[in-house]
C-alpha cells in the first residue's frame, strides 16, 4: 500500500508539472503526452526519445510478467486436471516450454490485429473481475474455513474485502460495451471449456 501511495504521488506531481507547462490542450491533442510536453520545454528531442524509450522497457517489462505469469497458471490447472496433461509438462529447467510458444504465439497474433487501447481495456476487465472473485473469495474462506492455515490475515473483515469488490465494480462500469462484449465472448468461451474438458477431469472433483 505505502508503494502504491508513493507511485499515485508521483504520478500526480507530474501530471501537475506537465500541465502547468504546456497546458491541457496540447497534451490532450497528443498521443504522447509527456514526451510532448518534455520536447516543448527543453526545445530538444533526445529528452522526450529517451522517455518514450523508458516506456517502451516498462511496457515490455510488464508484458513479459503477464507471459510469465500466464504459462505458469495454465500449469497449475493442467496438474489439477482442468487443461490437457501436455501443458502442465516443464523441461529440464523447470520452465514450461510448451505453454511459452502458446501463450506467445496467442498474444503474438492478437497484437497484430487488435488495436492497443481495446487489448488493455480486455486485459483490465479480465484483471478487474479476477480480483474481485479473490475478494469474494476471502470472505467465504473465512466464514467456512476460519481455522485454515493462512500466511496472512486480511484485516477488519469483512470490510476490507467489499471495500476491494465495490472499487473492482467501479471501475469495471467505466469500461465501454464492446470491452463487456469481448468479456462476455470469452467468459463462454472459458465455461465451455471448463465444462465440457475440466469439470469431468478435475482432481478436485
Amino acid at each position: 500500500m505505502i508503494s502504491l501511495a508513493i507511485v499515485t504521488l508521483v504520478y500526480v506531481v507530474v501530471a501537475f508539472a506537465a500541465v502547468g507547462a504546456v497546458g491541457t490542450d496540447v497534451l490532450g491533442g497528443s498521443d504522447a503526452s509527456l514526451a510532448t510536453a518534455l520536447e516543448i520545454v527543453t526545445g530538444q528531442g533526445w529528452p522526450a526519445v529517451l522517455l518514450a524509450f523508458g516506456a517502451v522497457v516498462a511496457i515490455a517489462s510488464v508484458v513479459l510478467t503477464v507471459l510469465y505469469g500466464q504459462t505458469r497458471i495454465l500449469v497449475s490447472m493442467s496438474r489439477d486436471g482442468l487443461m490437457p496433461a501436455k501443458l502442465s509438462a516443464v523441461n529440464r529447467r523447470a520452465v514450461p516450454a510448451h505453454n511459452t510458444m502458446i501463450v506467445g504465439l496467442l498474444v503474438a497474433a492478437l497484437a497484430a490485429v487488435v488495436p492497443l487501447s481495446s487489448l488493455a481495456d480486455a486485459t483490465s476487465i479480465g484483471t478487474l473481475v479476477a480480483f474481485g472473485v479473490v475478494n469474494i473469495g476471502v470472505i467465504v474462506l473465512r466464514r467456512r474455513k476460519p481455522d485454515l492455515e493462512r500466511s496472512f490475515r486480511t484485516p477488519l473483515m469483512p470490510w476490507v474485502p467489499l471495500l476491494g469488490v465495490a472499487l473492482c465494480a467501479y471501475l469495471i462500469l467505466g469500461l465501454d460495451r464492446v470491452t463487456w462484449l469481448v468479456f462476455a465472448i470469452w467468459m463462454v468461451a472459458g465455461l465451455a471449456v471448463y465444462l465440457g474438458y475440466g469439470l469431468r477431469r478435475s482432481k478436485l472433483n
